[in-house]
Order: C-alpha cells, then sequence, then structure tokens
C-alpha cells in the first residue's frame, strides 16, 4: 500500500526543485569572474595582466563548475534508485541543496584568496566538499536502511552504488590530508583514519554484493 503524508513523497516531485538551484548555483558561479577595470583602456599589456590576474577565479570558477555537474549527475543517479522520499531523505536532500546554494562563496573565496597563498580558504572550500559526498553517502544508505530503494534495484547494484559512495569520500578524505595539516596533526590523521574506515566497510559491501549474486 501507498504510504501517504507530508514527508512521503514521489521522488520525481522534488527535480524540479534539485534542478533550479542547481542552475541557479552554475550560474552564480561566474558572477565572480568580472571584466576588468584598466586605467588605459587601450593598453594591451595592462588587460593581459589583469586578465593573468584574474586566471585564479577562471580556474575556480571551472573547478566548481565541473564538481556541481558531478553533483548534480550523482545525486540524480541515486534518486532515481529510489521509490519515495520520507522525512529522513527529505532532511538530507534540503540540507544538500543547501550546501550547493552556498558552493558559489566558496568558490569565490578559494577563488579570490589562494593567488595570495592563503591556505584558510581551502579550510572553506574542502569541507563543503566534504560534506556534500557525506550528504549522498548519508542519503542512499538511509533510503537503504529504510526500505525506499526501487523493487527493480537488485542487491547487488544496491550494494555496488553504496559502495562507490564509501570509496568517493575515501579518496577525498585521503586527497585532504595535506590540507588537513593546517589545522593540525590530529585532523590529519583523523582524515586518513576515517578514509581507511570507508575503504573498509567500502570491501566489506564487495563481499557482500559478490555473494549477492
Amino acid at each position: 500500500m501507498r504510504q501517504s503524508g507530508p514527508f512521503n513523497l514521489s521522488s520525481h516531485r522534488l527535480d524540479p526543485l534539485i534542478d533550479g538551484i542547481f542552475a541557479v548555483a552554475l550560474t552564480v558561479l561566474v558572477l565572480e569572474v568580472k571584466v576588468p577595470e584598466l586605467k588605459n583602456p587601450g593598453s594591451a599589456r595592462e588587460l593581459l595582466e589583469a586578465v593573468g590576474a584574474s586566471l585564479p577565479l577562471v580556474i575556480a570558477y571551472f573547478v566548481s563548475f565541473a564538481l556541481l555537474g558531478m553533483f548534480w549527475v550523482w545525486h540524480h543517479g541515486l534518486k532515481d534508485k529510489i521509490k519515495r522520499i520520507d522525512g529522513a531523505l527529505l532532511f538530507c536532500t534540503l540540507t544538500f541543496l543547501a550546501l550547493v546554494c552556498f558552493f558559489p562563496f566558496a568558490a569565490a573565496v578559494f577563488g579570490r584568496y589562494m593567488i595570495y597563498g592563503n591556505v584558510v580558504c581551502l579550510l572553506v572550500y574542502l569541507p563543503l566538499v566534504g560534506l556534500i559526498l557525506a550528504l549522498q553517502l548519508l542519503y542512499f544508505y538511509l533510503a537503504m536502511r529504510r526500505g525506499l530503494i526501487l523493487d527493480e534495484v537488485t542487491p547487488e547494484e544496491v550494494l555496488t552504488t553504496h559502495r562507490r559512495n564509501l570509496f568517493s569520500l575515501a579518496i577525498f578524505l585521503f586527497t585532504c590530508t595535506p590540507a588537513a595539516l593546517i589545522v593540525g596533526v590530529s585532523a590529519a590523521l583523523a582524515c586518513l583514519v576515517c578514509s581507511g574506515l570507508l575503504v573498509f566497510a567500502g570491501w566489506r559491501n564487495r563481499t557482500r554484493a559478490a555473494l549477492a549474486r
């Protein structure tokens, strides 16, 4: 029997909201890349130097655009395996979208201050990416635990998807270890330990997926 209520929605009901927020976030990213103002508009050298000074912002724009595009595809791939959205998944989705809305700010901070060697800007950008990845993992894990996966999705496919989510977050945490040293050795060790635990959990799921065949 189909459940009804304020927190039992068809997974496709959220598509317009998700796509709209991603469209806005992807567009806002480019607003930080501004046309330079020149003292001498006819000076090619001055324009070249100004464009060069904007290069970090341009790089931050393209990297952030690629990440947001990946998150959009990834989230829809997970959502399409889910039959309905309950309260827990709705909370995960809205929190995920709130972080996506915050992404243009983090990209602007990263692009504007990384050129000065201010590595603290990584403490704005990288944790945001990590939280988004963690929410994707939590979103699908909750769907698994609460029996919200579509019947036509095989157990092997479910376990494989969950394992990929685990490995994705593990790889991210591992690559963030050098940046975590900014905070301290304990933060770097925490990244390594959490990465190892996620890899271990992923390998356990790989074994379960093999048994499910």
